[in-house]
Formats: structure tokens, C-alpha cells, sequence
């Protein structure tokens, strides 16, 4: 009976955490992006300073691609994870040629930690753009990706024209900082995020 009474407990607890993994990553990816935007703060030539006013004459208006961080009015907690995760993607590939100040490798962990946390936490089926059956792509996916792919090449132009000069990585923080608020617009939606 004791034994009995043991196993309903151990299975009690487990389906517990099960049902509770959903809100603790949620909670988690808050967390992460929310400290990936402190770094990106805090890369400025002052801590909190909006814009570096050394680097005026090298900024570049970029559009924003907000199409990429709108979902439908029913968008799934799913749909939201791929999003971020996408996003996430495109931004670790700032990071793959030119010169790499040191003082961003915070900023470079934490996003890989974040891309990591999502082999746990995210909708394996689809995430991973490499791995995803055309058939499971919806309209809005394809979109969303198609969006990214090109802020991401606009930024790495950036940094290519400008020779990865210092005013250069200046630029792409400016529009980090846009992406991370607009990241954590979408996962404040997640049930969770914030408890």
C-alpha cells in the first residue's frame, strides 16, 4: 500500500512539471531577452545612452520590419516561441564574418543560450528552418522569414560597408534594442511570461 501511495505521488509531481514547462519557459525566454536587451543598453558609450552622438554622421535608417513581429489576433503560444527563435537565428548570424568587438561577447552568449534553451523548451517540429517540410510552412512563416532574412542581410551590410567600425556595431545596437522590445512585446503575451 505504501509503494502504491509512493507511485501516485512520484506520478502527481512529474505530470506537475510537465503541465508547468510551457510557463517556465515562457518565464525563461523572458528572462533571457530581457537581459539581452540590459547588455545592449549597456554597450553604450554611457550605460542607459540611447544613441552614441559620436556616431550620428554613420547612422543608417534601416525599416524596421514590424510585419515580422505581427501575428493573428489568435496567434499560438507556438507561433510566438518560432518567431522569437527565428529572430534569435538571424541575429547570431551578425556574428559569423568581420571583426567582433569583445565587448559583445556577453550580448553573443546570451543569444546562443537562448538558441539552446529552445532545443528544450521550443516547438521542435519547427524550429530549425533547415529541417522544416515545406508543407508545414504557413503563408505567414514564410513571410516572417523572408522578413528577417533581410533585416539581418541589411545589418550585416552595415557592418560590411562600414568596415566593423566601432559607429558601425553602434547602428546594428540601435536596431537590436528595436528587435528585443519587440521580442518581448510578443512573449509578454505568453501565459506566464512574467509570473
Amino acid at each position: 500500500m505504501e509503494l502504491n501511495g509512493s507511485l501516485w505521488l512520484c506520478v502527481v509531481v512529474c505530470l506537475s512539471q510537465a503541465w508547468s514547462m510551457p510557463t517556465k519557459c515562457a518565464r525563461y525566454q523572458w528572462f533571457l531577452v530581457e537581459k539581452s536587451l540590459d547588455i545592449l543598453e549597456n554597450l553604450g558609450k554611457r550605460k542607459g545612452e540611447g544613441f552614441n552622438a559620436d556616431c550620428i554622421k554613420d547612422n543608417v535608417v534601416t525599416a524596421f520590419p514590424e510585419d515580422a513581429f505581427l501575428l493573428a489576433d489568435d496567434g499560438q503560444e507556438e507561433d510566438i516561441q518560432v518567431m522569437v527563435y527565428e529572430t534569435l537565428q538571424s541575429i547570431q548570424t551578425l556574428f559569423e564574418k568581420g571583426r567582433k568587438p569583445k565587448k559583445w561577447d556577453e550580448f553573443r552568449g546570451i543569444v546562443h543560450r537562448q538558441l539552446q534553451e529552445f532545443k528544450t523548451c521550443g516547438p521542435k517540429h519547427r524550429l530549425g528552418s533547415e529541417t522544416i517540410d515545406p508543407e508545414d510552412i504557413n503563408s505567414s512563416d514564410a513571410n516572417r522569414r523572408t522578413l528577417l532574412k533581410a533585416y539581418s542581410e541589411k545589418m550585416k551590410n552595415i557592418l560590411k560597408e562600414k568596415n566593423y567600425r566601432p559607429c558601425a556595431w553602434e547602428v546594428i545596437r540601435k536596431e537590436l534594442r528595436l528587435t528585443f522590445y519587440a521580442l518581448l512585446d510578443n512573449i509578454d503575451s505568453l501565459p506566464g511570461a512574467r509570473s
